[in-house]
């Protein structure tokens, strides 16, 4: 099912995780025995189904603006029997507010607003929890963001060149970058506070 999940999603262009990235991350699942996981940027519902079909204790919850992505997640969800183990939100990642402690918060939605994301859900991370965050390379655009015709484009290409930066300097976090695998991944996870 996730299969033809995967090929309807590249055939109408729906933006999901890359098969080296997907791995990567379910690796990272597995190895930390992650249990609850949040995810910003649901789309169809894809990388959600993977990380639930994991493990039966997984649980996600997964927040998605577009109402049409979301109901086809919804649906997708349904098909592969893990409603009771995914809850989708039909909500701006913005408006998301919640106590619940995530072990994995993965991020996969809108590239300008990644340094927003984090500090928002920074306190929703467990003490030992990990972020992940895709498309950190950006098709390799984020090598020469000054080649790129478009404005827009160029600048959102910038937005996540300071994003970049701005975690490798930030001495809360131990990060580890990953250019070459998928799209681009980075693992934070927070430092041990010494008191």
């Amino acid at each position: 099912m996730s299969d033809t999940l995967k090929e309807k999603a590249l055939k109408e262009g729906v933006p999901i995780i890359k098969d080296e990235g997907l791995a990567f991350l379910l690796n990272i699942i597995k190895e930390r025995n992650c249990r609850d996981i949040l995810e910003l940027g649901t789309a169809v519902g894809y990388s959600a189904i993977q990380m639930a079909g994991l493990d039966k204790d997984i649980r996600v919850d997964t927040l998605e603006k577009n109402e049409e992505l979301y109901r086809e997640a919804i649906k997708n969800i349904a098909d592969n029997g893990l409603s009771d183990r995914i809850t989708p939100y039909l909500i701006a990642i913005e408006d998301f507010r919640t106590d619940k402690l995530y072990d994995l918060i993965f991020v996969d939605a809108a590239k300008a607003q990644y340094g927003k994301y984090l500090e928002m859900f920074l306190d929703n991370l467990k003490s030992d929890g990990v972020m992940v965050f895709d498309n950190m390379v950006f098709h390799g655009l984020i090598y020469d963001p000054e080649s790129i015709r478009s404005r827009n484009l160029r600048n959102l290409v910038k937005k996540i060149v300071k994003f970049r930066e701005k975690v490798h300097n930030d001495e809360r976090f131990d990060i580890m970058m990953f250019d070459n695998i998928g799209d681009g991944i980075f693992v934070l996870t927070r430092r041990n506070r010494e008191t």
